[in-house]
């Protein structure tokens, strides 16, 4: 019996350490609390073209340092991925984006005039969002 309880609380441990170490964002990734703040309408679904998606996030939280600006520009790759009406305006979302995101091929943005506005020395691509 004491030995089933052990091997019960040894797992849960394993458990636990294993799953607080993937939390941990590796270098050059940054997470953001924000809600959604342009119009839009998402181009078409990633197939034959590769579509991405700029949505500008009003930030409420962020971890990432010496930003300045209220808001922030987030591309989003193949954005129907996500279904219909994932992205709402207005609707606050949490989310893992990187300034070193590898360009395999080329991505058709649409609103890519967004990205300029902000004159920005990086583009910051989405990796997770919930």
């Amino acid at each position: 019996m004491k030995t089933t309880i052990k091997l019960i609380f040894l797992l849960l441990f394993i458990n636990v350490s294993a799953i607080a170490q993937n939390n941990k964002l590796k270098k050059n990734q940054y997470q953001l609390t924000g809600k959604i703040v342009n119009d839009f309408k998402l181009p078409g679904n990633c197939g034959y073209v590769a579509y991405a998606f700029v949505l500008e996030f009003e930030i409420i939280d962020t971890s990432l340092k010496n930003y300045e600006n209220k808001q922030i520009p987030i591309i989003v790759r193949c954005p129907k991925f996500f279904g219909e009406n994932f992205f709402e305006k207005n609707k606050t979302y949490t989310l893992t984006f990187t300034d070193q995101y590898k360009k395999d091929f080329g991505w058709t943005i649409p609103n890519i005039n967004v990205l300029k506005k902000y004159n920005l020395k990086k583009q910051y691509w989405l990796i997770d969002i919930k």
